[in-house]
C-alpha cells in the first residue's frame, strides 16, 4: 500500500480528534473529517482509503482529498 499523503497524527492532533469524535463537536462533516483521520493514522490504525470510506460513509475520493489536505495544508485545514 504505498501512499502518497500518509497522515501522521501527533499526540495532541489524536486527543482532538477523539475528541471531536466523542462528543460530537461542531458540524457533521468535522466529525467525519475526524474519524477519517484517526482510521488513516499510519501510527494507529492505517486503514486504507475503501475501508475508511465504508466506515465512515463517503466516497473514497473524499478520503483521499482529506489525507492530501491533511499533509499539503496541516492538521487545522484538513479538520
Amino acid at each position: 500500500m504505498n501512499k502518497k499523503y500518509v497522515v501522521r497524527l501527533s499526540d495532541e492532533e489524536r486527543v482532538v480528534c477523539q475528541d471531536v469524535v466523542k462528543k460530537l463537536k461542531g458540524t457533521s462533516q468535522k466529525v467525519k473529517r475526524a474519524q477519517m483521520l484517526l482510521k488513516a493514522d499510519a501510527d494507529g490504525p492505517g486503514w486504507n482509503d475503501e475501508k475508511i470510506s465504508e466506515a465512515v460513509g463517503c466516497r473514497t475520493r473524499t478520503v483521499e482529498n482529506v489525507r492530501r489536505e491533511f499533509v499539503v495544508e496541516g492538521f487545522e485545514a484538513a479538520l
